[in-house]
């Protein structure tokens, strides 16, 4: 038996080769610490710092709700990577900010326990709005920062996305340090996880929060979902079918790191198994999913998958795709829920 054992472990390793990061998932935005205890709903929040009258949260989305029993009163609650305009009601009333250092970053004193809502005034109403996708900044780090300057100087980007490979290894140092460097932005910026930071899942989960997550704004639907090993745990597929199925009516955009299928085909830079993809597609395009967005090949690529306008944009600084003539890049994305995607542009740096 002992010798069965460890090829057990293995054959169910390579089966499901994320179950672990979906396990990380359930637990995130959930603590208790000196008589104070947050939930954040839907785990979309990372609960940074916890005391009996003070917590940090970094979230990862524009609309957070949480419950708070503060261990004392008052509670001071900070918020990192919001919306500018972000506001905060507890049951539903609402409580003035004392700070905003950032334009990310909000301060409240709530003077009791509650539900909490935090997001900007227009987030429940269905509207035009443009968002970026920015990808693949890998160990460019030190060189992103007029990428960032060119987001900042675009007033209407509502919120970066992103398919991940943020830093080069999923180092806890690494993630402060981008983490550090998004501050620099003057909007928030939402991300899944790729390749390089599955070594270190914990940091993530601790720092950004879950490695899959779900969203809606402005009557438009969000899906970042994990694709690090090159495919999507079951027990995440099934909930993405769920969010894919309850959002039909609605434009939806869908972003993984990992291409489903490469436009290329020949490089190793798609889902490990073609079957796999291919009933992902099948799920999307039945959900009538509006675009696909994946990062991993460090170029830009425009193509469809299952009648879905798909983008390959790995653009944030990571080694370039030799004679692309390409170099860094972001996306704009401008949504109408009346029409869907009204237009992808592509956002040179180099």
């Amino acid at each position: 038996m002992k010798h069965v054992l460890p090829w057990a472990i293995l054959i169910a390793a390579c089966l499901r080769p994320s179950e672990g990061h979906v396990e990380l998932d359930a637990l995130v935005g959930q603590a208790t610490e000196a008589g104070a205890t947050l939930v954040v709903a839907d785990g979309l929040g990372a609960i940074r710092s916890l005391s009996a009258d003070r917590a940090v949260i970094w979230s990862a989305s524009p609309v957070l709700e949480l419950d708070v029993v503060p261990g004392t009163t008052p509670f001071a609650l900070e918020v990192r990577n919001l919306p500018a305009d972000a506001v905060l009601e507890l049951d539903g009333e609402p409580v003035v900010v004392v700070a905003s250092p950032r334009p990310t970053v909000k301060q409240w004193t709530l003077d009791a326990g509650g539900h909490v809502r935090i997001a900007p005034p227009d987030a429940f109403t269905p509207g035009p709005h443009r968002v970026a996708v920015l990808s693949d900044i890998q160990d460019a780090v030190d060189e992103v920062q007029d990428i960032f300057d060119r987001m900042n100087a675009d007033p209407t980007i509502r919120f970066v996305l992103s398919t991940g490979d943020l830093t080069n290894n999923g180092r806890l140092g690494q993630l402060v340090r981008i983490q550090e460097e998004l501050e620099l932005l003057d909007v928030p910026l939402y991300s899944t996880v790729g390749n390089h930071e599955v070594p270190g899942p914990e940091h993530w989960h601790d720092l950004f929060g879950p490695f899959n997550s779900y969203f809606e704004y402005r009557g438009v639907a969000y899906s970042l979902v994990d694709s690090s090993n090159a495919t999507v745990d079951p027990t995440e597929l099934t909930r993405l079918r769920a969010w894919v199925d309850s959002h039909v009516e609605q434009p939806h955009l869908f972003l993984t790191h990992v291409p489903i299928f490469d436009d290329a085909g020949l490089r190793s830079g798609s889902f490990r198994s073609r079957n796999e993809a291919a009933r992902l597609v099948n799920l999307l395009a039945e959900g009538e999913v509006d675009a696909l967005f994946f990062g991993h090949v460090h170029s830009y690529y425009a193509y469809g998958l299952g009648g879905i306008d798909a983008y390959i944009s790995g653009g944030g600084g990571a080694i370039e795709e030799e004679l692309d003539g390409i170099g860094r890049h972001y996306l704009t994305v401008d949504l109408d829920p009346a029409i869907g995607v009204e237009a992808v542009g592509l956002v040179r740096i180099d």
